[in-house]
């Protein structure tokens, strides 16, 4: 028989499903023919048969007392085969993710790790790298693409309660960009982790697998195949996992150097890192990637009391429910415009149901939403159904054109909307009241092009009309005011180029008190 022929001959009598639970059966323990029926399920025939088979391609052997058990030799090809099984298990995973600049030996070893929970969900990976540290009594074993200041405050209050720390970073370290907002205290805080005895750090060229461990707990993570952490992995409790993220974090342990005195920053666009503040804050850094972005900020709203975004988000075709009180806030802003960006991407026109961008619905919840920077969304930018209180305050919203992102609205053309402020009902029509203040709207200047039929080219002569009943332009609406009880403020704000209504006040019940004033409305 050929080396090959052997090596197909192996593949195929592995690959059926009750010898491959004949071999998990004898890993555990000797058994003879009986108890392999019994636990495999199978009757005695069938199991002697499969057996037989085993034996004969020496991955079995049968012992003088009429038993079995594997061989070294067995052993060996079922290591590999639980290592090719925990790889096919996660295999999306790992298409888009890299371990091949672990060493070797740890490689090989995976199957160590194929108990542990896969998490693909950011902030709920994120959240299970704070409970390590929060949970841990004797030490935590960080191994991190940057110092992790989201969970500064948790990492101060394991060091009071005794809880040792390795901290592993790399030497070209990349600037947090949670580092210029961290409060006082904070500062100190960092600064005292670097001197007290209870901290161990050292550094690494690169840092190829992010790790999180305690004595009884682990999170670990892959990098893309791009060397990005997108903060999705496995999370492990058993010994067989623990122990391996134990023994590869002290085998990069022994070969890092010292930590620098001066810390050398690298400056570049930060992948979303879900910085944790405490636990009602949270910090988000937009990737321009929907499959992120877009869950991020979901996950966000449904778990935070605020929520402050950097960056610019690409949301693609998602809508942001908002059904619990939050404040929604965009970081800094330039020439009196917010410097956090958000639109949407990649919708079919025309649409037959309404899309928002935001939409406010919720049982009794008061709900900012300020400072940001809406580039691009199609149907209604913000939308409100049920709430206490609604305040949108220093936005800006804009289009390039209101055509081609409308609702298909009847007779009535693309129906397009900037703040649409209201509700559902007399009970949670925000009785708490609503202020919109200080926003900015444009949808710029909406030629009469063809929403989505043209005219021959006449839609180009400058004294033709569009035809409204055909869709041919859009209706656009800066901020529409319906169904309200309670008081609603709308004042200085800057409502631009709405071909239809700046301000459109209607159908509110008669206990509202709408006050609109000190807003510029123009077209050119």
């Amino acid at each position: 028989m050929t080396f090959q022929e052997g090596l197909y001959d192996l593949f195929f009598e592995i690959s059926s499903l009750e010898r491959h639970k004949i071999l998990l059966i004898l890993q555990e323990e000797t058994a003879n023919l009986t108890k392999l029926s019994n636990e495999a399920g199978l009757n005695l025939p069938e199991t002697r048969r499969h057996v037989s088979r085993l034996v004969k391609i020496d991955l079995v052997e049968r012992r003088p007392n009429g038993s079995y058990s594997l061989t070294n030799f067995g052993e060996k090809i079922l290591e590999t085969v639980e290592e090719i099984a925990f790889f096919s298990q996660y295999r999306d995973y790992f298409l888009t993710h890299s371990v091949t600049q672990i060493p070797r030996e740890y490689q090989v070893k995976l199957r160590d790790i194929a108990n542990s929970e896969f998490h693909d969900n950011i902030l709920n990976f994120i959240r299970k790298m704070e409970s390590v540290i929060k949970e841990a009594d004797n030490h935590v074993l960080l191994l991190v693409d940057q110092f992790p200041l989201n969970h500064l405050s948790i990492i101060m209050d394991s060091i009071e309660r005794g809880v040792k720390f390795k901290i592993i970073e790399p030497k070209n370290r990349v600037l947090n960009p949670d580092l210029e907002a961290l409060a006082p205290h904070e500062t100190l805080a960092l600064d005292r982790i670097k001197i007290i005895p209870q901290v161990e750090q050292r550094m690494m060229d690169e840092v190829n697998i992010l790790l999180v461990v305690s004595e009884k707990d682990a999170v670990l993570a892959f990098p893309t195949m791009e060397g990005e952490y997108d903060y999705k992995g496995f999370r492990a409790k058993d010994t067989n996992s623990l122990e391996w993220c134990e023994e590869l974090f002290h085998h990069i342990w022994s070969k890092a150097g010292s930590r620098t005195g001066t810390p050398v920053f690298e400056q570049k666009k930060m992948p979303w890192d879900g910085s944790i503040t405490t636990t009602e804050q949270i910090v988000l850094v937009g990737r321009e990637r929907p499959e992120y972005d877009a869950p991020a900020i979901q996950d966000a709203v449904d778990r935070y009391d605020e929520i402050l975004l950097k960056g610019r988000f690409n949301l693609g075709t998602s809508t942001i429910l908002i059904k619990k009180s939050t404040i929604i806030r965009g970081d800094g802003r330039s020439k009196d415009i917010p410097d956090t960006k958000i639109y949407k991407h990649g919708w079919d026109f025309p649409f037959i149901s309404q899309e928002f961008l935001f939409m406010v619905r919720g049982d009794d919840i008061d709900v900012t939403i300020e400072n940001l920077h809406v580039e691009n969304f199609n149907g209604t930018c913000i939308g409100s159904r049920q709430g206490n209180s609604l305040t949108l305050r220093k936005n800006r919203i804009t289009l390039t054109s209101g055509l081609g992102r409308g609702l298909s609205f009847g007779k009535w053309g693309d129906h397009v909307v900037g703040i649409t402020a209201g509700g559902e009902n007399i009970q949670t029509s925000f009785p708490g009241g609503i202020i919109i203040e200080d926003n900015y709207l444009d949808f710029a200047l909406s030629y009469a092009r063809g929403g989505f039929i043209t005219k021959d080219g006449k839609e180009r002569d400058p004294g033709y009309r569009p035809d409204l009943l055909n869709h041919e332009a859009p209706i656009c609406f800066g901020v529409m005011i319906c169904r309200n009880i309670g008081n609603v403020i709308v004042r200085n704000n800057i409502v631009r180029n709405m071909n239809s209504k700046g301000i459109y006040v209607f159908d509110n019940w008669e206990t509202a008190d709408i006050q609109i004033h000190d807003n510029l409305i123009s077209s050119e």
